[in-house]
């Protein structure tokens, strides 16, 4: 275990705790990258002009995603610093399953947990997390620029297909907003203009938290969701232009009509 003030799972371990903190996960990267990258033919050009610091680099990642403080995020800029490594890079499906093979194989030599809870978490974020990779790596993929670090503990899923922005899905046209925003002196509503602000793909990204396309749910989050589209996490593929979000802030002052 570790004194880490990591992140608790009902007063019990985080799979971080669990796994003996960042020097287990350190083991693992250095056992993987020192040794199993290097001799594999998928995987050697893929990391040939790997910087040093690469392989603690990924443990600290791994660490936060299961509960560590945020040695990563806060150093190296979170997720959008993980997207950028593999744009472009264009991965295949087999090295992702040799990339996810032998970084179990390193697990496991490196002593981290072989328990079926343990290695049931495990399991599930690797192989959630290294398909968004090789999303992320096509040519014509279009990452979400603004996600949040993901966060694995006993009980998390990656959640329905379709709960998520692909990385590959074809961009919506955006309607022409100007003829369809209200004037200065006409009243603002949910239901006329507040609600069409929203695409299904923003619903959905934001369905663990609240319903965009529910009055009662956007009155009752107001402030939150005010605060996402002004710092730019919400949308996360792209920005409101300032007359989007204007008009929330709008609605917001007049009382948040129905």
């Amino acid at each position: 275990m570790t004194d880490d003030s990591a992140r608790s799972t009902a007063g019990g371990p985080t799979p971080y705790e669990w796994a003996g903190g960042l020097a287990a996960f350190t083991r693992m990267t250095r056992l993987f990258y020192g040794t199993y990258v290097p001799a594999d033919p998928l995987l050697a050009p893929l990391f040939a002009d790997m910087a040093d610091d690469h392989p603690d680099r990924v443990a600290k990642w791994l660490a936060e995603v299961f509960g560590a403080p945020k040695a990563y995020s806060e150093t190296y800029g979170g997720y959008p610093r993980m997207v950028s490594q593999h744009v472009g890079r264009r991965l295949s499906e087999e090295q992702r399953a040799r990339w996810a093979a032998l970084l179990y194989q390193s697990a496991l030599e490196a002593g981290l947990p072989n328990d079926p809870e343990f290695q049931s978490v495990f399991h599930a974020y690797i192989e959630w997390g290294s398909r968004l990779a090789v999303e992320n790596s096509q040519t014509d993929a279009r990452p979400p620029a603004n996600l949040p670090m993901p966060y694995w503990d006993w009980n998390t899923a990656a959640g329905p297909p379709g709960s998520r922005v692909s990385a590959l899905a074809r961009t919506e046209e955006v309607d022409d907003m100007a003829d369809a925003l209200p004037g200065p002196d006409e009243p603002v509503s949910f239901e006329a203009h507040i609600k069409p602000l929203f695409r299904e793909q923003d619903r959905k990204s934001m369905q663990f938290a609240f319903d965009l396309w529910d009055y009662s749910d956007v009155r009752e989050h107001a402030d939150d969701i005010v605060e996402r589209i002004e710092d730019g996490s919400m949308p996360c593929d792209e920005p409101w232009s300032e007359d989007r979000t204007a008009l929330i802030a709008r609605w917001v002052d007049a009382g948040m009509p129905e």
